[in-house]
């Protein structure tokens, strides 16, 4: 980002939008301020303007992931059970429209595998990480307050549910098996056995 401004919103959402289309269309590592510019209304000079680096862009796209996260994942309810059921339907299959949750969750696996060797990168997934465990955590726990869920860990609990997920998803795109839908499954038993009074 250019280093004595702040983005204004106008430009970040459409940035930020321009850049999911990319990356759905693309992928990770075909992706350029190019094909992100040619998404949006914007030229180019002015991604790199705000920008600098595609690396940049992609720091801030992730960041811009967990605005109104807990909103659009977790479903208004006050039962703890729906609300776990839907955050995980949500985390496994998307918002929209099945082709575009997987190949965005691809891309997104591609920038995670870019973590290892990419500090920026690494620092704000692991923000993304501790803030959705934060999120999981505090659905048990109202589950637990609430005497809907065995008196369990909830951190542990939500460590393992979404460590399932991603790893779902990670087989789903790479195997020919709908590992999606069997992690669902798999989920409602260990929920209805371990978890549900």
């Amino acid at each position: 980002m250019h280093s004595d401004e702040s983005i204004p919103d106008m430009i970040e959402k459409k940035a930020m939008k321009a850049t999911h289309k990319a990356l759905c269309k693309y992928g990770y590592a075909d992706l350029t301020m190019k094909k992100i510019a040619d998404e949006s209304d914007r030229c180019k000079s002015t991604f790199h303007y705000h920008y600098d680096t595609k690396e940049n862009l992609l720091v801030n796209f992730i960041q811009y992931l967990l605005d109104g996260f807990e909103k659009r994942m977790v479903p208004e309810t006050e039962d703890p059970l729906k609300k776990l059921n839907g955050f995980i339907d949500r985390m496994l299959f998307g918002l929209g429209d099945e082709e575009t949750a997987e190949s965005f969750h691809t891309a997104l696996i591609e920038i995670r595998s870019q973590a290892p060797y990419n500090e920026k990168f690494r620092g704000q997934i692991t923000k993304n990480d501790e803030y959705i465990l934060h999120i999981t955590t505090n659905i048990i726990q109202e589950g637990i307050e609430k005497g809907r869920f065995k008196n369990t860990d909830p951190k542990n609990t939500a460590i393992v549910i979404l460590s399932a997920i991603y790893g779902a998803r990670a087989r789903h795109i790479s195997t020919d098996r709908n590992a999606t839908e069997e992690l669902r499954t798999a989920l409602d038993w260990i929920l209805d056995e371990l978890i549900v009074k």
